[in-house]
């Protein structure tokens, strides 16, 4: 876990010590990624003028940083699509999948910046002195939210990037951080403190959906609003649990093995396929060799497959 920025560590005891730390404030595919050369221009996956439907878009250490990566439904054709220095992690692609934002340290702390992946063009969206993180397209493209702690304390902010307004939506003396659209647009989800959250943006009311003491949090959205997938430590380590859009039947679709320490498991950023039958997110457990992978699962909690393979951590998988 972290504050804005998110470059995991790959052992979930550290992980896991980062999340009390907040709180208190299967099939392998080819792995092999093309790589633009830097300042080159970027070229559209799958066809002219922007990626192809159900592209994933997801960070990966295994050129010696963190970079962001693109690659299809099934883990094949990885293409790396950012070439700098500095960690490039949590990326969300555009609904019309020609842009992606992301958080990225390149400026010298942690800022939202948005890459055009016809063009190679890139900007810095917030370029403060802040930390921010986790930045998420509205449904409609207009609109980007992210987390800051320009205000002191992490809460949440809508900027609209037509008008270039930037809209503070959360003022909470705690942390609000993760947000992440319902499909309609009316509403987000949130980690408040421990739990998930939803806040209705046409009036501001806030609905708790999850009170177990552990830590629930990453909370996204199926495409047709009816569920949630999250992260929750509730068993002692991180796991990807699936809920209903109410906040019931709640239930662990990553369990460990029985005989596993849960230090050896660590399942967490889950995201959506483009149809909802599967669910997308980022696992450390045997068999990784240490690091964190990019696994999918049927909302059954089925067909579990692994998409990554590449050695250092891949992560924050995000579909379009």
């Amino acid at each position: 876990m972290r504050g804005a920025i998110n470059v995991p560590s790959a052992r979930c005891s550290a992980v896991l010590a980062c999340a009390v730390a907040i709180a208190a404030g299967c099939t392998d595919p080819p792995t092999r990624a093309r790589a633009p050369s830097p300042g080159a221009p970027l070229f559209a996956r799958g066809g002219e003028g922007a990626g192809p439907p159900q592209s994933i878009a997801f960070y990966s250490n295994r050129d010696g940083n963190a970079e962001i990566y693109l690659m299809d439904p099934d883990g094949s054709d990885q293409t790396r699509v950012t070439v700098h220095p500095a960690s490039d992690v949590e990326p969300d692609l555009s609904p019309n999948g020609q842009s992606i934002v992301f958080t990225s340290t390149r400026s010298g702390n942690a800022d939202i910046w948005l890459l055009d992946l016809r063009t190679g063009a890139l900007e810095n969206l917030t370029n403060t002195t802040a930390t921010e993180g986790w930045p998420r397209w509205s449904p409609n493209g207009q609109q980007i939210a992210f987390q800051s702690n320009r205000d002191g304390n992490f809460e949440l902010y809508v900027l609209d990037l037509r008008t270039r307004e930037l809209t503070r939506v959360t003022t909470y003396a705690g942390v609000d951080q993760y947000p992440e659209w319902s499909p309609n647009g009316k509403t987000l989800v949130l980690r408040r403190d421990m739990d998930v959250w939803t806040l209705d943006l046409r009036t501001g009311a806030l609905t708790q959906l999850t009170t177990h003491p552990a830590l629930d949090q990453m909370a996204a959205w199926s495409p047709n609003g009816k569920q949630l997938a999250f992260m929750s430590l509730r068993e002692g380590y991180c796991s990807v649990f699936l809920m209903e859009a109410d906040g019931s039947g709640q239930v662990n679709l990553t369990p460990k093995a029985p005989a596993d320490p849960a230090s050896a498991w660590c399942s967490r950023a889950p995201s959506w396929s483009t149809n909802g039958q599967r669910i997308l997110f980022m696992s450390l457990r045997p068999g990784t060799g240490g690091s964190a992978e990019i696994f999918s699962i049927a909302p059954d909690g089925s067909d579990l497959t692994r998409l990554t393979t590449a050695p250092g951590d891949d992560g924050m998988p995000t579909a379009r």
